[in-house]
């Protein structure tokens, strides 16, 4: 697997991290929307995926558990909905917690049917085969609460949903059914896929109107592993893209196409060789001034470029779902209708619908997670700054201790904060490792509008980090780093990101 190093992490205008996991796209009443699960109240899914095994039982270790009160039995703690004029500003509209008995509805995907004139979000289940759904008048929720369970079958697992010309829209599955071919626990499983026609009302399959598109022992034959699965319409053609069968993981994406959405359907080849260094995750497609677009999902699970060695096998690094993204490449086309080769750029342009202008370059944030019991992180500034309140996103992740375990689902001590002022002085504040999301999240600490110097962040805790966002210098007037025992190491380039003076 190629090193793409470390990706940047996505904010909202007010400055909070955008939680966007398995995040899905789409344009509605004149505003983009995003809508994706959120793992901040504790998911650190820790599970690895073998650069030199594919096997099953390295795949799908046991996930921790966590204690009463965490949301969920694997960190899954809901979906956030965000609106955006131009893709790169994103405001958070709604944060929806279903029923406690149906946690861990992931993967959220918001379609619109003319038959009710209602939104329908459709949701993974909770592990017991179920496929979940959800209603509202508007694409910022509020959602219907606890959602419904969708009538029909082989609708479960991974999925998505294309819409027709007409308005007809069809799910795409690839559901638990024959999926063990092989008694070794070290063979990854190989699912069926299918596309079924949905109603009207969008809350069910239409009975008559489905395909087995291949079988998993068709699969097998064919020498993949095929799920995390994308479905959309484009240019008169249907198009199915699918990741490998892993659970997290850089691997191929795949597709097929067909002029009928219930095939039968002509085998593409490979997209991308190694995911772009993530795993495939549906399709969106958005308007433009000049036509559709079609957008990759790409799961982007590793949140650092390091690898850990554990009894001589090498794991992808740092699996921490709360902190992990989903990246959108745009899909492009060759005159046959096949889909050219994903390049993996590290920027893409996508374009808008009309009359929206083009909006600056996301600012590439990184996560920093260095606050540690035996090192702290300083900003110091050469000209203090004035503030009244200083607003930055903090979070934290507990260590990892092998493919399938990590050291608890909390810091066990405080985040430390400490303004130094102008005059000498200096204030301390204190956070309980209870109110410090997994995902960035703002801390408000009042200054009362003295000149600040410094700003200083530590720790006791010894089974994980507190994190912090940088940012590139652009102040040149201080110093952002790390001091351990005693002696400060500067990096030149960044500078911590706050979002208030």
């Amino acid at each position: 697997m190629p090193n793409y190093g470390k990706p940047t992490y996505p904010i909202t205008v007010d400055g909070n991290g955008r939680e966007q996991v398995e995040a899905h796209l789409t344009y509605f009443d004149g505003s983009y929307w995003m809508h994706a699960a959120t793992w901040g109240c504790g998911g650190s899914l820790i599970l690895f995926t073998p650069i030199d095994s594919i096997g099953y039982k390295d795949n799908y270790p046991d996930a921790p558990t966590y204690p009463p009160g965490d949301y969920g039995d694997d960190g899954n703690c809901g979906i956030k909905s965000y609106s955006s004029p131009d893709l790169v500003n994103w405001t958070l509209r709604d944060f929806y917690q279903p029923d406690f008995t149906v946690a861990n509805v992931t993967k959220p995907v918001v379609r619109f049917s003319n038959a009710t004139g209602e939104y329908v979000m459709f949701m993974g289940g909770n592990g017991q085969g179920n496929f979940f759904y959800a209603t509202s008048t508007s694409p910022a929720g509020p959602w219907s609460n606890p959602p419904s369970i969708m009538e029909g079958s082989k609708i479960t697992h991974d999925f998505d949903i294309a819409v027709g010309p007409d308005g007809t829209h069809y799910i795409l599955t690839d559901p638990f059914t024959s999926g063990f071919l092989s008694s070794d626990v070290n063979v990854p499983p190989v699912w069926d896929i299918y596309v079924q026609q949905l109603a009207p009302n969008l809350t069910s399959t239409v009975n008559s109107s489905f395909t087995l598109v291949r079988s998993a022992q068709q699969v097998r034959d064919m020498g993949l592993t095929l799920e995390a699965c994308g479905f959309f319409y484009h240019d008169a053609h249907w198009y199915l893209t699918f990741g490998k069968t892993c659970r997290n993981c850089a691997g191929y994406i795949y597709y097929m196409y067909a002029d009928n959405p219930l095939g039968p359907y002509i085998d593409g080849g490979f997209i991308s060789l190694d995911g772009c260094g993530g795993q495939n995750k549906g399709a969106n497609v958005l308007p433009s001034a000049n036509g559709p677009v079609v957008l990759a999902g790409n799961l982007g699970y590793k949140t650092g470029p390091d690898n850990l060695v554990i009894g001589g096998k090498v794991y992808h690094a740092d699996n921490q779902q709360a902190a992990s993204s989903t990246f959108f490449f745009p899909l492009k086309f060759n005159a046959d209708h096949t889909i050219k080769n994903m390049t993996c750029p590290a920027l893409a342009q996508v374009p808008l619908v009309a009359g929206v202008p083009s909006p600056d370059d996301p600012v590439p944030y990184q996560l920093d997670c260095r606050v540690r019991n035996w090192q702290t992180v300083i900003q110091m500034f050469e000209e203090p700054k004035a503030a009244t309140e200083l607003q930055f996103p903090v979070w934290q992740r507990t260590d990892n201790l092998g493919p399938t375990s990590n050291a608890g689902p909390v810091l066990n001590g405080p985040l430390n904060v400490t303004v130094g002022f102008d005059d000498g002085d200096f204030s301390s504040f204190v956070w309980a490792a209870s109110n410090v999301s997994w995902a960035p999240s703002k801390i408000f600490v009042d200054v009362a509008g003295r000149m600040i110097s410094s700003i200083k962040l530590d720790t006791n805790a010894t089974n994980g980090c507190y994190g912090t966002l940088a940012q590139p210098n652009k102040d040149s007037d201080g110093s952002y780093g790390v001091i351990v025992q005693g002696r400060l190491k500067t990096s030149p380039l960044a500078q911590l990101y706050v979002y208030q003076y």
